[in-house]
């Protein structure tokens, strides 16, 4: 992950010892800040929970809330598409066999961070929450349409139909509308929060369905918004984003929700394998 420029108010080499224990953890441990609390903070510096309060204001945050909105902020900071590739290439010194090993190894980084922010008890609500829900729309714009796609097509196969919201526009509202309070929708949120997610996110108030988040964003109001968030990690904010990681969740979460249907599941896809096997001449592979 890239290092986050922090905006102090006061050099560290004049803040108090305590504060520079303060200053030093949040440099040392950037990625992982939007994930703790004053309480997280004040254990991993060695201060006490009033200090760290006392420390927002000192280097010209009104509180924690505020310093991880800068988190945010630099995240939007967006490198356009163009210089992503390049850099990509850049790297692999045109080498088509290094571009290739390179992408391997980010892929593998990008799963070893992903794993490191999954919540347990976030994946395990999500997949009870999908398992039991009516019905399962799916928002997911831009990229992430392959996400969407896999999802649906990965829990049609044993009977659970998908649907997939429009990517924009005030066509969102045509199935959006007959979300309800048993239902669930999952929307995959990268860089920033779109008026559609924004949409989404504030009806679920009104219809009461479920909200479940995929993001690889660390700090975002759409986080605090949704009922269940999974973070992923798509690499570096100015570098190219990936989609494995997001597409191995969405495959984790494809088989603990066959396992959660279990005999139902498994009589599908073995009905699913006598049709092809039924018509294997008529509509070859």
């Amino acid at each position: 992950m890239s290092s986050v420029q922090f905006q102090f108010n006061i050099p560290i080499e004049q803040m108090s010892k305590s504060q520079q224990k303060i200053a030093d953890f949040i440099v040392k441990h950037a990625e992982r800040i939007p994930f703790y609390t004053e309480e997280n903070i004040a254990l991993g510096a060695g201060v006490s929970i009033s200090t760290v309060s006392r420390f927002w204001q000192a280097i010209g945050y009104d509180n924690l809330k505020a310093f991880k909105k800068q988190l945010q902020d630099a995240q939007l900071s967006l490198t356009p598409p163009a210089v992503k590739i390049q850099q990509v290439l850049d790297q692999a010194d045109s080498n088509i066999t290094n571009l290739a090993f390179q992408m391997f190894d980010a892929a593998a980084a990008h799963l070893s961070e992903t794993k490191g922010r999954l919540l347990a008890d976030q994946y395990n609500l999500a997949v009870s929450t999908l398992t039991s829900a009516r019905h399962i729309y799916v928002h997911a714009p831009g990229s992430a349409a392959c996400l969407g796609q896999l999802l649906q097509f990965r829990l049609n196969r044993i009977g659970i139909f998908v649907q997939l919201l429009a990517d924009s526009g005030h066509s969102l509202h045509e199935k959006l509308v007959h979300a309800g309070s048993e239902d669930v929708v999952l929307c995959f949120g990268f860089v920033r929060t779109s008026p559609e997610l924004s949409v989404i996110l504030e009806q679920s108030q009104q219809a009461g369905y479920r909200t479940i988040l995929i993001t690889d964003l660390l700090v975002a109001e759409m986080i605090d918004q949704s009922d269940i968030v999974l973070h992923v990690d798509r690499g570096e904010r100015e570098a190219f984003h990936s989609l494995v990681a997001p597409m191995v969740l969405v495959d984790s979460l494809s088989i603990s929700i066959t396992g959660e249907h279990g005999e139902e599941a498994m009589h599908k896809l073995q009905q699913l394998h006598q049709l092809r096997k039924q018509y294997s001449s008529t509509l070859p592979k």
